[in-house]
């Protein structure tokens, strides 16, 4: 696919969108660095070797701005979906500092979504984060349809912790079509009535809170975890839980497995150590007739823990909205709700909205914080959140 677009770039030439190829590796390169500089954490702008890799997967559509005249890339976003999920995923928008403001961002982000939910499409809603050190991409994304739906504080080691903002657009006609969910545990309410504020999220009116879980602190001494980073090993075995059942995240393959030495739990998480962050997607019970009978209990905060210790200062899970057992066992144990994915999941003619989960080791730090102003109901409700779980912790009970 390749076409022209019809205004010039800032040094008076035309421009063309095109799909990326191989050959583009080390234009693409020069181009995260000239917008980014050193600190660009993903390796789509950084490894030749996953660049080659996405260019050449199924699920990818990596599209580049070309300066028709000398060939220069200019531009680049990317387009990565998962079909079975029917979830995709906008990442790596860049456009050179030399033609910023030219339109070329708007075209590329018009293409990908075409692509995504055009008559062809197969995705019913896309994704994307952004930088929070100034609102301009936050804006270009909101400008395609995206909507506001939450902030991640200090997800992501870049120039310091920085916080990413959630946007996502949704396939006509999906988000009237999602499953009604009559209560929630009561910390996830000001998510929901931040949600409707700032991307007019309907849905929510009369959905009724379930009394807070008794806040878990820490062990002084957390359980040994064994911590398996066998990347092809913990996919293939995680590929079999998930064929039991197991629910799996889309565009988030694993690559840890985390087990206690009684082997009563598997926990499947991904851990990105340049940016300082990782997910946890599942903990599962073992089935093997040797694993210890002893609850989980407090396994999920030495999860935590072990994650942190290997590079992860920042964890997030997802989890639906609908699962009041595992919102509150994760709650209970610090995670603060950080942003909302509306009808993420489709099952039995419905979509089923998830909820995101944060913890982090650090406190949060607005100071540097530029968004746009859409995302301040969110910066009011983390705030309070991150209060009420981590310093709402005076009574007036005389102590015993």
């Amino acid at each position: 696919m390749t076409r022209l677009l019809s205004r010039a770039t800032g040094h008076g030439g035309p421009v063309l969108i095109d799909t990326a190829g191989t050959r583009d590796v080390a234009a693409l390169r020069q181009l995260y660095f000239a917008v980014y500089g050193p600190s660009y954490p993903l390796r789509l702008g950084t490894d030749p070797a996953a660049m080659t890799a996405a260019l050449q997967a199924p699920g990818v559509r990596w599209l580049v701005a070309r300066h028709a005249e000398s060939g220069d890339v200019i531009g680049s976003a990317v387009l990565r979906g998962d079909v079975a999920a029917r979830v995709g995923k906008v990442e790596g928008l860049a456009v050179h500092p030399g033609h910023a403001g030219t339109g070329i961002a708007r075209a590329l982000l018009s293409d990908l979504c075409e692509e995504a939910f055009g008559p062809d499409g197969t995705m019913d809603s896309v994704y994307a984060t952004a930088r929070c050190v100034s609102p301009v991409p936050q804006r270009a994304l909101m400008r395609h349809g995206f909507r506001p739906l939450g902030l991640l504080p200090g997800a992501v080691e870049l120039r310091g912790r920085e916080t990413l903002a959630l946007v996502i657009r949704h396939r006509d006609g999906v988000l009237a079509r999602r499953a009604p969910v009559r209560e929630v545990p009561e910390q996830i309410v000001p998510l929901l009535e931040a949600a409707s504020r700032a991307a007019g999220l309907p849905g929510f009116a009369g959905v009724r809170p379930r009394p807070a879980p008794p806040r878990l602190c820490l062990r002084p001494e957390a359980e040994p975890i064994e911590v398996i980073q066998a990347t092809g090993f913990v996919r293939r075995r995680y590929a079999r839980q998930a064929r039991g059942g197991v629910p799996s995240l889309p565009l988030s393959p694993p690559n840890v497995l985390l087990t206690p030495e009684d082997g009563r739990f598997e926990a499947y998480g991904v851990i990105d150590r340049e940016g300082g962050c990782g997910t946890l997607l599942d903990v599962v019970p073992s089935a093997a007739p040797a694993a210890s009978t002893a609850p989980l209990g407090e396994a999920l905060g030495d999860i935590v823990h072990a994650m942190a210790g290997h590079g992860a200062a920042y964890v997030e899970t997802l989890l639906p909205l609908a699962d009041h057992e595992r919102l509150e066992h994760c709650l209970a144990h610090g995670f603060v709700p950080s942003a909302l994915y509306p009808a993420m999941r489709h099952d039995d003619g419905v979509w089923h909205d998830h909820v995101l989960l944060s913890y982090a080791s650090g406190r949060p730090d607005f100071r540097a914080l530029d968004a746009d102003a859409a995302f301040m109901p969110y910066v009011e409700q983390y705030s309070r959140s991150w209060t009420a779980t981590y310093l709402d912790t005076f009574t007036t009970e005389p102590p015993r």
